[in-house]
């Protein structure tokens, strides 16, 4: 049976790849502060969807320059607790949203297991702190419209990351790299899919 999603925040990326973790793992990344970023850089691949972070595991959402080399990263919560992560470029935002929430899930690529054993995930730029002076703030999740466009919004981008609750203990990643949609659209899309059992360690 198809999802039913629901817009829950968007993080803007001027091309840095994003982390979704476990919310007690933020003060494990300092990407600002002592240089967890820039240590990152010559790892980041496309085979790559998660990195280790203190005890845990962070998703990673390494934004795809085919789509854009800086937008919005839509955050979307199914009625299942799936998370699903998404970069587009299109005339029509709106329906290029929907088109893209609705492609098929086993057309991505499968990634790795990250455990969220608090039961929040949290979405923050790689290249700021989890925690502390130079984090981005976070806003709880809540239900919004679809956005209208993807123009930058300086109110938006000053909220931070959503903050989500999350029911599962973990997610498996599947990864969908850009792929066409009608007329000029384009997407990417992270489909984090509650994980049932162990989660198996990485």
């Amino acid at each position: 049976m198809p999802r039913s999603w629901t817009h829950v925040g968007r993080c803007w990326s001027n091309g840095e790849p994003f982390l979704a973790l476990d919310g007690d793992l933020l003060p494990g990344w300092s990407g600002q502060a002592d240089g967890d970023y820039e240590r990152l850089v010559p790892d980041l691949d496309y085979e790559l969807t998660s990195i280790a972070v203190g005890s845990g595991r962070a998703a990673l959402v390494l934004t795809d320059a085919e789509v854009g080399d800086e937008g919005w990263l839509e955050v979307f919560r199914a009625d299942d607790d799936a998370v699903a992560v998404l970069q587009v470029s299109a005339d029509d935002y709106p329906a290029a949203l929907t088109a893209a929430l609705a492609h098929p899930e086993d057309d991505g690529d499968p990634g790795d297991h990250v455990p969220v054993p608090s039961g929040r995930l949290a979405f923050i730029s790689a290249a700021l702190d989890g925690a502390g002076p130079d984090a981005a703030p976070l806003r709880p999740e809540a239900p919004r419209p679809l956005p209208e466009s993807d123009d930058y919004d300086e109110r938006q981008d000053d909220a931070g990351g959503p903050l989500l609750r999350a029911t599962a203990h973990g997610y498996r990643i599947w990864v969908r790299w850009m792929t066409p949609l009608d007329g000029d659209a384009v997407f990417a899309r992270w489909l984090l899919v509650p994980a049932s059992g162990d989660i198996p360690s990485q």
